[in-house]
């Protein structure tokens, strides 16, 4: 008779054993996919950061470079409609370790003309590559005015939008209100 206890003890040790197994891989899988989870949202919020800098780096290009572009014809020469990006991008920067293309394009202003601006608006999209992540697109519609001392355009500076649109954001950025840069010889 004793033997047979001292099998079933075991067997019950195993069975404790097991359990504890499968629950300690269970809590070392959601640790894993919580650090996982927690990498992606950081790398994202780079990306965003990124791209954000980005339209600011272009800003400032822009701002510099009006007149040497011929009013920006030059980086809207492959525009394919009013409606639509360029399949290549007007600029590439990196900030931080993230890969950023700009692409620019007329906003709707009337003039159904896409390679050409007339009322000194353009639209900016940032698209940030983080290396692990998706991309991050944002977009902005940036307006210059020639005659202030200082400041600048953006589409929606005020108190209800941040001016800028994520692929959650704005649906026509064009529609927000705009603050202006100052154009700079």
């Amino acid at each position: 008779m004793r033997c047979r206890e001292c099998g079933m003890a075991l067997v019950t040790i195993l069975f404790l054993l097991a359990s504890l197994l499968v629950l300690a891989l269970m809590l070392s899988e959601k640790i894993i996919r919580a650090t996982r989870s927690a990498t992606l949202a950081g790398a994202r919020d780079q990306a965003r950061q990124a791209a954000g800098a980005g339209i600011e780096w272009t800003r400032h290009r822009l701002a510099t470079t009006y007149s040497t572009s011929s009013g920006w014809a030059n980086y809207l020469a492959g525009a394919p409609d009013g409606e639509r990006y360029p399949d290549t991008p007007a600029f590439s920067t990196v900030i931080g370790s993230i890969p950023v293309d700009i692409f620019l394009r007329d906003n709707p202003d009337g003039d159904a003309d896409p390679r050409r601006d007339n009322d000194l608006k353009l639209l900016i999209l940032a698209c940030a590559r983080p290396i692990d992540g998706s991309a991050v697109l944002v977009e902005s519609l940036c307006g210059f005015d020639p005659d202030a001392a200082a400041g600048y355009r953006q589409g929606g500076s005020d108190a209800r939008r941040s001016g800028q649109s994520t692929a959650d954001g704005l649906a026509e950025p064009w529609s927000a209100p705009v603050a202006t840069f100052h154009l700079r010889e």
